[in-house]
């Protein structure tokens, strides 16, 4: 483990923001941190960066602990909390030479290299001001990889970013983590996202870590159901229930149904539906995502 957390808490007054939060993340994967808006995610990451004081328990970075140790600890991290802060005035370049210079070291390779990494120019003159948000969050990790870390913590990185930059940002991490064997945590609401780049996934929920997993573990814990549009909801749950003995399913938006209990043949259920004069207008057998999943353990909650 590269990072390790024991009992985290962190309290704002009467309220329990983080608590008792036990991670786990392992060298050279990429660790996904999920949960709604305010769930914790950030006070988290801020308590790891000595962002913000930690109310209780320890956390371990590197086998040593984080208390005492961080002047050896925190060169060997790179990290974007929240929106990235450069000056408007100045190109890429000229600003990772100031957060270079405020590091103690100017490298011109490693400022050229950091921009090359993420698709940006290093002679480019165009000004801070005039970057397009995903060339914002491009910069951001540029200085979060500029001293060449062991470890990246990058909190809502792909946060306002269309589906184009979105796909660039992860395909940037990915190489991070594969090519160079820099272990990464993301905390996003996305989860669609997260399941594309994790390797390993910590849902958090109400400041609770309420699951901790590989992705292939999340992939085996998913279930199929048939997915059912109907045009009378009340009547088919009547027939899946009296008919079908069926009551292992949920309603869903627009008028659909998740049933999950596949006992029964397909065609059968299909074949009951219609003879009782129920309307369907879509049928298709499907796999829990991340999202779905995401409920199930939070009671029913979405992410949004």
């Amino acid at each position: 483990m590269i990072l390790t957390t024991n009992n985290l808490t962190k309290k704002y007054n009467d309220q329990t923001a983080v608590n008792k939060v036990n991670l786990n993340v392992k060298k050279g994967r990429i660790y996904g941190l999920i949960g709604r808006n305010g769930a914790g995610k950030t006070s988290i990451m801020k308590m790891i960066l000595g962002l913000t004081s930690i109310t209780s328990g320890e956390i371990k970075i590197f086998g040593d602990t984080l208390q005492g140790n961080q002047k050896t600890i925190y060169p060997r991290i790179g990290s974007i909390i929240e929106t990235p802060g450069f000056y408007s005035n100045l190109t890429g370049a000229e600003n990772l030479q100031v957060f270079a210079r405020l590091r103690g070291e100017i490298n011109s390779h490693s400022i050229e290299q950091a921009l090359g990494v993420v698709g940006l120019p290093y002679n480019d003159k165009k000004t801070f001001s005039s970057y397009s948000l995903g060339m914002k969050q491009r910069l951001g990790i540029a200085n979060a990889i500029l001293n060449d870390p062991e470890l990246l913590i990058l909190d809502e990185p792909t946060n306002g970013l269309d589906p184009i930059g979105i796909s660039e940002i992860r395909i940037f991490l990915k190489k991070l983590c594969e090519e160079q064997g820099k272990t990464i945590i993301i905390s996003s609401h996305i989860l669609s996202e997260i399941a594309l780049i994790a390797d390993d996934i910590g849902i958090i929920h109400k400041g609770v870590l309420i699951e901790e997993c590989t992705i292939e573990e999340f992939h085996k814990n998913t279930e199929q159901y048939l997915s059912i549009q109907v045009i009378n909801i009340p009547k088919a749950v009547h027939v899946l229930e009296s008919k079908l003995c069926i009551h292992n399913f949920s309603v869903e938006d627009n008028n659909y149904l998740r049933i999950y209990d596949l006992n029964h043949k397909i065609s059968t259920i299909n074949e009951v539906l219609v003879k009782e004069k129920i309307d369907i207008t879509h049928l298709e057998v499907c796999t829990d995502n991340l999202e779905d999943y995401f409920k199930k353990i939070t009671g029913g909650e979405g992410i949004a």
